[in-house]
């Protein structure tokens, strides 16, 4: 029998072969302290899709990055993926206005505008063609702290999560509490956050996948569950006939020869 991780990742491609189908653009956003977290659902994520299909972008924050000058929000339209495609955004612009906040780079009204700003792209983008998904998660500064020190994958990374690491681990308990507001801000019932409960990454993910599933879905009109229940038995038919078939019967015809 099939396990309930292998179910999810062809549930996962089956869905992300009907966005392409169904030119359905993808962006999924990747925020809060759980940094394994992120990691191990991008993994998860890049293992069942079509390479061709999908890009993840980092975005470190707005002090690295090259667009900084440029208006808010520019270089993540730069970055909106083909319809049928996936984008993944982690460290997305919910990072780059807390981080500002927390600088104090931000007035009160361009607060309000950078949050008027973000619910508007997310509007748009939605009304031609995408489907924003938005996942938030946490990690206790302990449980961080613990698990920047002993997970090997993070390590791996570090040339890209270093700094982000370090800089959440200062301010673990203001950006937990901008960032929480910002998310009640931010919600809506096209572009709703998702927040798992804190545990260990295998469940946390798990938990992630069904969410992305669910919301696919409902997005394509689509029972993903039984699609892939489909394509198990017939192929498991496929298989039982040809083992039922006799020898002779899987050889290669004769072709008689052509006479002058």
């Amino acid at each position: 029998m099939k396990s309930a991780e292998l179910e999810k990742t062809d549930r996962i491609a089956l869905l992300f072969r009907a966005a392409l189908e169904q030119e359905k653009g993808i962006v999924l956003i990747l925020e809060g302290t759980g940094l394994a977290g992120l990691v191990h659902t991008v993994d998860e994520l890049s293992s069942a899709l079509d390479p061709r299909h999908f890009q993840v972008h980092h975005f470190p924050g707005y002090e690295t990055a090259p667009e900084r000058k440029d208006p808010f929000l520019h270089h993540y339209w730069m970055h909106l993926p083909r319809y049928g495609d996936l984008a993944l955004f982690d460290g997305s612009y919910y990072h780059e206005f807390v981080r500002r906040v927390l600088k104090d780079k931000l007035s009160r009204e361009e607060k309000k505008g950078w949050v008027d700003d973000i619910n508007r792209f997310e509007e748009s983008i939605q009304a031609n063609g995408y489907l924003v998904l938005k996942v938030r998660l946490n990690r206790h500064v302990k449980d961080l702290e613990e698990e920047l020190k002993s997970e090997k994958k993070l390590k791996s990374r570090a040339s890209l999560i270093r700094k982000r690491a370090r800089y959440l681990l200062k301010e673990y308990k203001d950006y937990t509490k901008e960032l929480g507001h910002l998310v009640q801000l931010t919600s809506s019932p096209l572009a709703p956050w998702y927040t798992p409960p804190e545990g260990k990454g295998k469940q946390v993910r798990g938990l992630v996948l069904d969410y992305i599933i669910a919301r696919m879905e409902e997005s394509l009109s689509i029972d993903s569950r039984q699609a892939v229940a489909s394509y198990d038995e017939a192929m498991e038919l496929m298989r039982k006939l040809h083992r039922e078939k006799k020898p002779d019967e899987l050889t290669t015809p004769e072709i008689a020869p052509v006479e002058d």
